[in-house]
């Protein structure tokens, strides 16, 4: 008899903003130089355990974070590889991935993406569109058990 698996629709996040980032840097670089460029407070956090359906498997990846209280917005840099698997599957091009999570308006977005642009070492951003990424509702989750763990 033939398996069934229910696919859900990737719930929608309407306060999520995503910046997928292309580069070599590694992910400590990465984050001094947001915090000197962009202003930003990020600090290193343990590990992101992710699910992997795929490889039905626990993955590990790099996470930051920083609350910006004037705006009302959390920051968090988290890297998109770990020995040959992705995070996020259909954007391979992102090493890292920039979220912001809050009433993030659209000037803050492109602000924080044409000072990226800027950074030495970094080849391309852009941002994410949510409703392609198919287990956004997946590591969103992992990503809220995470933080309230510590």
């Amino acid at each position: 008899m033939a398996k069934r698996k229910l696919i859900s629709e990737p719930a929608s996040f309407p306060d999520l903003t995503i910046i997928g980032i292309s580069c070599q840097l590694k992910d400590y670089r990465l984050a001094f130089f947001l915090n000197r460029d962009m202003r930003l407070n990020l600090v290193r956090l343990e590990d992101l355990p992710v699910y992997s359906e795929k490889e039905d498997a626990l993955f590990e990846f790099p996470l930051y974070t920083c609350f910006e209280p004037e705006r009302r917005v959390n920051y968090y840099l988290m890297g998109n590889n770990n020995a040959g698997n992705k995070m996020i599957p259909a954007y391979k091009q992102a090493d890292f991935l920039l979220m912001l999570k809050g009433q993030a308006d659209n000037e803050r977005s492109a602000a924080l993406i044409s000072g990226l642009r800027k950074i030495g070492g970094i080849q391309m951003v852009f941002q994410l569109e949510n409703d392609k990424i198919k287990n956004l509702e997946g590591v969103m989750s992992d990503l809220e058990l995470h933080l309230a763990r510590k």
